[in-house]
């Protein structure tokens, strides 16, 4: 009887793991910053409404502009007199002409005749000022700044993975008793 018994073959792994170490500086930045400045000066606006001149087309005057208004119309009154007069008295120069000159004065002066007409007041706008404004003034600002960089500093350890024969394979075949056929 044979007896066989073998050994497998065995491996090991041996690793070491990688290792990485990150040191960081931080970036830094300095900054200094100018604002802009803006400057505004206000003057309240102002309304100056000027209606005197139609007030006055409605016959609203003040007494110095009455007066001279007055003083014209007697100028242009006794101007239409003055002629009035002047052509009467042309007539009478020639009465010779016939007819009764004193009549066609009488029967002339005797109907008025009146001219109306529709008109609408006032014709003129009111005068208008404004006044008032708004300055500004400004400064622009500005921005200065300095940078210093930051440092990145990498250390690494590879990983490393060993592979080894820990045990050989083997077969072993033993005769085992006291019995052998030698017969052929």
């Amino acid at each position: 009887m044979l007896r066989i018994s073998q050994t497998y073959a065995q491996i090991g792994i041996q690793t070491q793991r990688g290792q990485l170490n990150i040191n960081t500086t931080q970036p830094k930045l300095n900054m200094q910053q100018e604002h802009v400045q803006v400057e505004i000066e206000t003057e309240l606006p102002r309304v100056h409404i000027d209606q005197y001149q139609c007030f006055a087309e409605a016959g609203l005057k003040n007494n110095a502009d009455l007066a001279k208004e007055v003083e014209q119309l007697a100028k242009k009154q006794l101007m239409k007199y003055i002629n009035k007069k002047t052509s009467e008295s042309e007539r009478l120069l020639q009465i010779y002409r016939g007819g009764n000159p004193f009549a066609e004065f009488a029967k002339r002066d005797a109907y008025e005749t009146k001219q109306f007409n529709v008109d609408v007041i006032p014709k003129s706008r009111p005068k208008i000022e404004v006044t008032g404004e708004v300055k500004t003034s400004f400064r622009p600002g500005g921005v200065q700044f300095s940078a210093q960089n930051g440092i990145v500093d990498i250390q690494a350890t590879r990983s490393n993975v060993d592979i080894y024969l820990k045990q050989r394979q083997s077969i072993q075949i033993q005769y085992v008793g006291n019995n052998v056929d030698t017969q052929l």
